[in-house]
């Protein structure tokens, strides 16, 4: 269980550090002394409910924090209990912060993560009971991975969405749409996980996923999709392989069957500017075909993705590089030819922050290149004729509002340009939609 000798004793160092306060926070010690009695009661929902409230008049101190943490693990709120401990990384207490953030890796079946925080609470620098208890913690794993891993597991998600898309073509990269409307969204996936070895396991990933635009089908999307892998926990990472089928639908018509095979490797300490707490490296392959009317998409598909994550305080900072190439059978007639082979390269960064336990908010953004292997060759009445080369920039906000442990809610806004040596090719897009997203 989490380590929390101040959570059940912060009353008392609390009172004297906060007499010194500004007046303002006296609502917040209300709340704060309430949040205290409701834990000591058994309530945790309006234990929680009161920390966070003291939080929103200004308390701050580590004691808090503490609490709010220890509270939202009991509950199996871990993403906010995550953040809680992670608002203590700089106090004085930092060890005992990177010690329970370890135990709310292991609760969520994360053991690589788990292992990143154990090593950091076992340092010379700790307190001598915190670095025992985190030097346990790495024994256990090292011995094999932890007991909430060593049964085969189950996990599910479910998203629902629904929005205005001002460019609602479905196949923007080839033809952009002046039409805009409202779209419904769905995705479900599952995830079946077991032991194979002491560190080692298979797993099974399904997903399907639905678009629709009640004012024009005739853009309506559907992907289904199949995983299985095998991925093993190292020592300095994690590594996998997998294999997968996936299928797409456009217009209720046929677009793609896809079949590749994927690797990764992951490291959880990167010898990287600005020393990233995560980094790792995704090399991808499939065999695509396309269907009656898409023969066009005939080929193959190959991409590697560099991706790192780093944590500063209440925030989350991701970098992805990707560079994708494709070898397509392209779009000949008689009179035309068109190129859907292109070569991308792809930039993006993503910030979000912690404003409260519950609420998160970012923005992303993103810019890509694109070359396509031959000129296209056009009637003049349709566009240009020409080599394509496209230049595509992407910016977008997002607010997330977690519900409970299980549910959150989530608002995004999308805005993309694409700017084209073949005019044809020009868009323009902005997307704003409403999620809500379960996890089980």
């Amino acid at each position: 269980m989490l380590v929390f000798w101040r959570a059940l004793s912060l009353f008392l160092f609390l009172v004297p550090t906060m007499n010194l306060q500004a007046a303002e926070t006296e609502a917040g010690m209300e709340d704060f002394r309430a949040g205290v009695e409701a834990f000591e009661a058994g309530d945790l929902n309006a234990s929680k409910q009161r920390f966070q409230s003291a939080i929103d008049a200004g308390l701050s101190s580590p004691s808090l924090f503490y609490n709010l943490g220890v509270v939202c693990y009991q509950l199996g709120d871990y993403v906010a209990a995550e953040s809680a401990f992670r608002a203590l990384l700089d106090d004085s207490d930092g060890a005992l912060a990177r010690y329970n953030l370890g135990l709310v890796a292991l609760a969520r079946d994360e053991p690589v993560e788990a292992r990143h925080w154990f090593e950091q609470a076992s340092a010379e620098s700790a307190p001598d009971k915190i670095r025992a208890l985190a030097r346990a913690q790495l024994n256990k794993l090292a011995g094999g991975v932890p007991p909430s891993a060593s049964e085969p597991s189950f996990r599910g998600y479910l998203g629902i969405s629904g929005g205005y898309d001002s460019n609602i073509a479905g196949l923007p990269e080839d033809t952009a749409s002046s039409e805009g409307g409202g779209f419904l969204e769905a995705l479900a996936a599952g995830n079946y996980e077991r032991p194979v070895g002491a560190r080692s396991r298979i797993a099974l990933d399904v997903a399907a996923y639905s678009r629709e635009h009640p004012s024009n089908h005739e853009y309506d999307t559907r992907v289904l999709q199949g995983r299985i892998g095998w991925s093993e926990t190292l020592t300095e990472g994690e590594r996998g392989a997998l294999v997968s089928l996936v299928k797409s639908w456009f217009d209720s018509e046929s677009l793609e069957t896809r079949s590749g095979i994927e690797g990764f490797y992951r490291w959880r300490q990167c010898s990287l500017p600005a020393a990233p707490d995560q980094c790792g490296i995704i090399l991808a392959a499939a065999t695509v075909n396309g269907g009656s009317g898409f023969e066009a998409y005939d080929g193959q598909w190959y991409r590697a993705r560099l991706h790192a994550l780093k944590y500063l305080g209440s925030w989350r900072f991701d970098g992805e590089y990707s560079l994708e190439i494709n070898n397509r059978r392209d779009l000949r007639t008689a009179d035309e030819f068109v190129s859907v082979s292109p070569t991308h390269h792809t930039l993006e960064v993503a910030g979000r922050y912690r404003w409260h336990p519950d609420l998160a908010l970012g923005t992303t953004g993103s810019v890509r290149h694109s070359r396509y292997q031959d000129a296209h060759q056009v009637v003049t009445a349709v566009g240009e004729s020409g080599l394509r080369e496209d230049n595509r920039l992407e910016i977008g906000l997002l607010a997330e509002k977690s519900l409970d442990s299980r549910w959150l809610v989530r608002g995004e806004w999308l805005v993309r340009d694409n700017r084209s040596s073949l005019s044809q090719y020009d868009y323009q897009r902005q997307t704003l939609m409403l999620t809500l997203e379960g996890a089980f």
